[in-house]
Protein backbone atom coordinates (compact mmCIF):
# COMPACT_ATOMS: atom_id res chain seq x y z
CA UNK A 1 0.00 0.00 0.00
CA UNK A 2 1.03 3.59 -0.88
CA UNK A 3 1.55 5.96 1.84
CA UNK A 4 -1.96 7.89 0.87
CA UNK A 5 -3.36 4.32 0.86
CA UNK A 6 -1.80 3.81 4.50
CA UNK A 7 -3.10 7.51 5.76
CA UNK A 8 -6.16 6.90 4.70
CA UNK A 9 -6.56 3.35 6.43
CA UNK A 10 -5.40 5.13 9.61
CA UNK A 11 -8.37 7.97 9.45
CA UNK A 12 -10.64 5.35 8.88
CA UNK A 13 -9.65 3.48 12.26
CA UNK A 14 -9.96 6.92 13.70
CA UNK A 15 -13.68 7.70 12.68
CA UNK A 16 -14.42 4.11 13.29
CA UNK A 17 -13.60 4.10 16.66
CA UNK A 18 -14.98 7.51 17.42
CA UNK A 19 -18.04 6.21 15.73
CA UNK A 20 -18.54 3.35 18.45
CA UNK A 21 -18.28 5.72 21.22
CA UNK A 22 -20.32 8.09 19.71
CA UNK A 23 -22.98 4.80 18.70
CA UNK A 24 -22.44 3.77 22.65
CA UNK A 25 -22.22 6.99 24.71
CA UNK A 26 -23.59 10.02 23.04
CA UNK A 27 -26.56 7.76 21.29
CA UNK A 28 -26.67 5.24 23.65
CA UNK A 29 -27.55 2.65 21.19
CA UNK A 30 -27.64 -1.46 22.14
CA UNK A 31 -24.33 -2.87 20.25
CA UNK A 32 -23.25 -3.91 18.02
CA UNK A 33 -21.93 -0.49 17.01
CA UNK A 34 -19.28 -1.38 14.25
CA UNK A 35 -19.43 -4.28 11.63
CA UNK A 36 -15.70 -4.17 11.83
CA UNK A 37 -14.74 -7.45 13.83
CA UNK A 38 -11.48 -6.53 14.96
CA UNK A 39 -13.28 -3.50 16.88
CA UNK A 40 -15.82 -6.17 18.24
CA UNK A 41 -13.28 -8.45 19.63
CA UNK A 42 -10.17 -6.31 20.97
CA UNK A 43 -10.34 -3.28 23.33
CA UNK A 44 -9.21 -0.14 22.24
CA UNK A 45 -8.96 3.02 23.63
CA UNK A 46 -11.20 5.85 23.10
CA UNK A 47 -9.84 8.58 20.10
CA UNK A 48 -9.99 11.56 22.53
CA UNK A 49 -7.73 10.56 25.39
CA UNK A 50 -9.89 12.66 27.92
CA UNK A 51 -12.97 10.25 27.07
CA UNK A 52 -11.29 7.08 28.52
CA UNK A 53 -12.00 5.66 32.26
CA UNK A 54 -8.20 6.11 32.62
CA UNK A 55 -8.19 9.85 32.17
CA UNK A 56 -11.60 10.73 34.03
CA UNK A 57 -11.03 8.42 36.82
CA UNK A 58 -8.39 11.55 37.58
CA UNK A 59 -10.08 14.65 35.68
CA UNK A 60 -13.02 13.84 38.51
CA UNK A 61 -10.73 15.25 41.01
CA UNK A 62 -8.80 17.80 39.15
CA UNK A 63 -12.24 19.53 38.18
CA UNK A 64 -12.71 19.99 41.69
CA UNK A 65 -11.86 23.07 44.49
CA UNK A 66 -8.64 21.65 45.07
CA UNK A 67 -5.18 23.81 44.88
CA UNK A 68 -2.46 23.10 42.20
CA UNK A 69 0.12 21.70 44.38
CA UNK A 70 -2.53 18.46 45.31
CA UNK A 71 -4.16 17.99 42.15
CA UNK A 72 -0.38 17.87 40.64
CA UNK A 73 0.71 15.29 43.68
CA UNK A 74 -2.09 12.93 42.90
CA UNK A 75 -1.82 13.36 39.20
CA UNK A 76 1.79 11.86 39.69
CA UNK A 77 0.88 9.44 41.96
CA UNK A 78 -2.12 8.22 39.93
CA UNK A 79 0.26 8.25 36.44
CA UNK A 80 2.56 5.67 38.33
CA UNK A 81 0.23 3.18 38.98
CA UNK A 82 -2.48 4.33 36.30
CA UNK A 83 -5.20 2.36 36.93
CA UNK A 84 -8.86 3.68 37.29
CA UNK A 85 -8.94 3.76 41.13
CA UNK A 86 -5.36 3.95 42.14
CA UNK A 87 -6.45 6.96 44.05
CA UNK A 88 -9.97 5.36 45.64
CA UNK A 89 -8.42 2.18 46.01
CA UNK A 90 -4.87 1.85 46.02
CA UNK A 91 -4.17 5.10 48.04
CA UNK A 92 -7.25 4.78 50.15
CA UNK A 93 -8.21 8.55 49.17
CA UNK A 94 -6.91 11.78 47.81
CA UNK A 95 -3.81 12.37 48.55
CA UNK A 96 -2.18 15.92 50.91
CA UNK A 97 1.11 16.12 50.45
CA UNK A 98 1.30 17.86 53.54
CA UNK A 99 0.79 14.60 55.25
CA UNK A 100 2.24 11.69 53.03
CA UNK A 101 2.94 9.26 55.34
CA UNK A 102 5.33 6.99 53.27
CA UNK A 103 5.48 4.43 56.55
CA UNK A 104 1.81 3.99 56.52
CA UNK A 105 1.63 3.42 52.48
CA UNK A 106 4.04 0.51 52.41
CA UNK A 107 2.18 -1.70 54.50
CA UNK A 108 -1.14 -0.51 52.90
CA UNK A 109 0.31 -1.61 49.25
CA UNK A 110 2.44 -4.55 50.84
CA UNK A 111 -1.23 -5.51 51.70
CA UNK A 112 -3.06 -4.49 48.64
CA UNK A 113 -0.26 -6.75 46.63
CA UNK A 114 -0.42 -10.05 48.42
CA UNK A 115 -4.06 -10.14 46.91
CA UNK A 116 -3.86 -7.97 43.40
CA UNK A 117 -1.55 -6.37 40.77
CA UNK A 118 -0.80 -2.68 41.71
CA UNK A 119 -0.01 -1.93 38.06
CA UNK A 120 -1.66 -1.37 35.08
CA UNK A 121 -0.18 -3.25 32.14
CA UNK A 122 -1.28 -0.13 29.95
CA UNK A 123 2.65 0.90 30.09
CA UNK A 124 5.99 0.40 31.46
CA UNK A 125 7.05 2.15 34.19
CA UNK A 126 10.71 2.87 35.39
CA UNK A 127 12.48 0.00 36.38
CA UNK A 128 15.62 1.63 38.10
CA UNK A 129 15.57 2.45 41.88
CA UNK A 130 14.67 5.53 42.72
CA UNK A 131 16.88 4.76 46.57
CA UNK A 132 18.55 1.66 45.95
CA UNK A 133 19.30 1.50 49.70
CA UNK A 134 16.02 0.56 50.93
CA UNK A 135 13.71 -2.79 48.57
CA UNK A 136 15.67 -1.27 45.51
CA UNK A 137 13.46 -4.66 44.05
CA UNK A 138 10.01 -3.55 44.74
CA UNK A 139 8.74 -0.71 42.64
CA UNK A 140 6.11 0.54 44.59
CA UNK A 141 8.03 1.08 47.04
CA UNK A 142 9.88 3.06 45.17
CA UNK A 143 7.72 5.04 44.23
CA UNK A 144 6.25 5.84 47.26
CA UNK A 145 9.94 6.82 48.84
CA UNK A 146 9.91 9.45 45.32
CA UNK A 147 6.70 10.83 46.20
CA UNK A 148 7.76 11.21 49.86
CA UNK A 149 10.44 13.16 48.83
CA UNK A 150 8.55 15.18 46.45
CA UNK A 151 6.13 16.26 48.86
CA UNK A 152 7.55 18.94 50.29
CA UNK A 153 9.03 20.85 46.70
CA UNK A 154 5.22 20.50 45.37
CA UNK A 155 5.16 24.22 45.21
CA UNK A 156 8.35 24.71 43.56
CA UNK A 157 7.12 22.44 41.14
CA UNK A 158 3.34 24.11 40.46
CA UNK A 159 5.68 27.87 40.01
CA UNK A 160 8.20 26.29 37.87
CA UNK A 161 5.46 24.47 35.64
CA UNK A 162 3.30 27.86 35.89
CA UNK A 163 5.92 30.40 34.73
CA UNK A 164 7.51 28.25 32.38
CA UNK A 165 6.20 26.97 28.61
CA UNK A 166 5.01 24.24 27.36
CA UNK A 167 8.28 23.04 25.56
CA UNK A 168 9.89 23.68 28.97
CA UNK A 169 7.20 21.73 30.87
CA UNK A 170 8.13 18.47 29.41
CA UNK A 171 11.96 19.36 31.43
CA UNK A 172 10.54 20.17 34.50
CA UNK A 173 7.91 17.28 34.95
CA UNK A 174 11.47 15.02 34.24
CA UNK A 175 13.71 17.01 36.97
CA UNK A 176 10.85 16.70 39.99
CA UNK A 177 9.91 12.95 39.09
CA UNK A 178 12.83 11.49 38.60
CA UNK A 179 11.29 8.25 37.91
CA UNK A 180 9.52 9.29 34.75
CA UNK A 181 10.25 8.63 31.69
CA UNK A 182 9.70 10.53 28.23
CA UNK A 183 6.20 9.36 27.45
CA UNK A 184 5.49 9.25 31.68
CA UNK A 185 6.37 12.91 31.85
CA UNK A 186 4.07 13.91 28.80
CA UNK A 187 1.08 12.10 30.75
CA UNK A 188 1.52 13.70 33.55
CA UNK A 189 1.82 17.39 31.93
CA UNK A 190 -1.37 16.26 29.90
CA UNK A 191 -3.69 15.31 32.68
CA UNK A 192 -1.73 19.00 34.21
CA UNK A 193 -3.35 21.08 31.07
CA UNK A 194 -7.07 19.50 32.27
CA UNK A 195 -6.86 21.30 35.94
CA UNK A 196 -7.40 24.87 34.82
CA UNK A 197 -5.26 26.10 37.56
CA UNK A 198 -2.42 23.92 36.93
CA UNK A 199 -0.75 25.53 33.17
CA UNK A 200 -2.18 27.98 31.09
CA UNK A 201 -1.05 25.76 27.49
CA UNK A 202 -3.10 23.11 26.11
CA UNK A 203 -2.77 19.58 24.85
CA UNK A 204 -1.95 20.93 21.19
CA UNK A 205 1.17 22.59 22.82
CA UNK A 206 3.35 20.19 22.83
CA UNK A 207 4.25 16.79 22.05
CA UNK A 208 5.76 13.34 23.13
CA UNK A 209 5.31 10.07 20.89
CA UNK A 210 5.44 7.28 22.24
CA UNK A 211 6.91 3.82 21.68
CA UNK A 212 3.44 2.64 20.09
CA UNK A 213 2.98 5.65 18.24
CA UNK A 214 6.33 5.78 16.80
CA UNK A 215 6.09 2.34 15.61
CA UNK A 216 2.56 3.12 14.28
CA UNK A 217 4.17 5.79 12.23
CA UNK A 218 6.47 3.47 10.99
CA UNK A 219 3.74 1.50 9.91
CA UNK A 220 2.31 3.88 8.00
CA UNK A 221 4.70 5.49 6.16
CA UNK A 222 6.99 2.15 5.83
CA UNK A 223 9.84 2.94 7.45
CA UNK A 224 11.66 3.06 10.48
CA UNK A 225 11.56 6.99 11.25
CA UNK A 226 13.86 8.74 13.93
CA UNK A 227 12.36 10.58 16.43
CA UNK A 228 12.48 14.03 15.34
CA UNK A 229 10.84 12.13 11.81
CA UNK A 230 8.42 10.52 13.83
CA UNK A 231 7.22 13.95 15.65
CA UNK A 232 7.72 15.67 12.26
CA UNK A 233 5.06 12.80 10.57
CA UNK A 234 2.46 13.38 13.57
CA UNK A 235 2.76 16.60 13.23
CA UNK A 236 1.95 16.05 9.54
CA UNK A 237 -0.95 13.71 9.82
CA UNK A 238 -2.18 16.47 12.48
CA UNK A 239 -2.31 19.15 9.92
CA UNK A 240 -3.88 17.09 7.18
CA UNK A 241 -6.84 15.55 9.11
CA UNK A 242 -9.21 17.72 8.06
CA UNK A 243 -8.18 17.41 4.17
CA UNK A 244 -8.73 13.34 4.59
CA UNK A 245 -12.10 13.48 6.82
CA UNK A 246 -13.13 16.18 3.62
CA UNK A 247 -12.35 13.25 1.25
CA UNK A 248 -14.06 10.65 3.60
CA UNK A 249 -17.30 13.13 3.32
CA UNK A 250 -16.90 12.92 -0.97
CA UNK A 251 -16.38 9.53 -1.09
CA UNK A 252 -18.31 7.81 1.69
CA UNK A 253 -20.40 10.16 3.66
CA UNK A 254 -19.26 9.53 6.38
CA UNK A 255 -18.83 13.10 8.01
CA UNK A 256 -15.83 13.21 11.07
CA UNK A 257 -18.11 16.67 12.26
CA UNK A 258 -21.70 14.19 13.01
CA UNK A 259 -19.78 12.08 15.21
CA UNK A 260 -16.50 13.95 16.72
CA UNK A 261 -16.64 14.98 20.26
CA UNK A 262 -19.05 18.12 20.66
CA UNK A 263 -16.74 19.85 23.33
CA UNK A 264 -15.88 23.46 21.67
CA UNK A 265 -13.50 24.05 24.50
CA UNK A 266 -11.49 20.99 23.23
CA UNK A 267 -8.17 21.99 21.35
CA UNK A 268 -8.69 22.41 17.93
CA UNK A 269 -12.06 21.74 17.89
CA UNK A 270 -13.54 19.73 15.87
CA UNK A 271 -10.54 18.15 14.58
CA UNK A 272 -8.73 16.17 16.65
CA UNK A 273 -5.81 17.54 18.74
CA UNK A 274 -1.66 16.75 18.27
CA UNK A 275 -1.96 14.45 21.33
CA UNK A 276 -4.61 12.43 20.47
CA UNK A 277 -3.24 11.57 16.77
CA UNK A 278 -0.53 10.25 18.68
CA UNK A 279 -2.47 8.41 21.12
CA UNK A 280 -4.41 7.26 17.92
CA UNK A 281 -1.33 6.02 16.19
CA UNK A 282 -0.74 3.78 18.92
CA UNK A 283 -4.50 1.93 18.71
CA UNK A 284 -3.63 2.11 14.62
CA UNK A 285 -0.06 -0.16 15.48
CA UNK A 286 -2.60 -2.81 17.60
CA UNK A 287 -5.40 -2.65 15.06
CA UNK A 288 -3.10 -2.88 11.99
CA UNK A 289 -1.05 -5.91 13.45
CA UNK A 290 -4.24 -8.00 13.85
CA UNK A 291 -5.96 -6.83 10.70
CA UNK A 292 -2.82 -8.13 9.07
CA UNK A 293 -2.79 -11.49 10.41
CA UNK A 294 0.01 -11.38 13.06
CA UNK A 295 -1.12 -12.38 16.99
CA UNK A 296 -1.70 -10.38 19.55
CA UNK A 297 -2.52 -10.70 23.31
CA UNK A 298 -6.56 -10.64 23.04
CA UNK A 299 -8.54 -8.87 25.28
CA UNK A 300 -11.78 -9.05 24.87
CA UNK A 301 -14.33 -6.62 25.12
CA UNK A 302 -17.59 -7.28 24.81
CA UNK A 303 -19.67 -5.07 22.20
Amino acid sequence: MTNKNMIEAFFAFVYERQNIWHKRSFLQLPAPWTEDKILQTYKFCNVYRELDGGTLAITKYLQQEYSPEQKLFNIVAYRFFNRRNTIDHLFGGLLNPQDFDFLAYERRFDNIKKQENIFSNAYLVSSHAYNPTYRPQDKHVQILLMLNDLKSKMSAFVADLQTHNAAEGLQIVRRYVPLAGDFLCGQILLDATYAGNLVSYTADDFLVVGPGAHWGLNIIFNTKLSKPEAQEKCRYLYQIQAQIFAEMKAQTGRNWQDICWQNQTYPNYPYLCLHDVQNSLCEFRKYWRLKSGEKAKKRYFKI
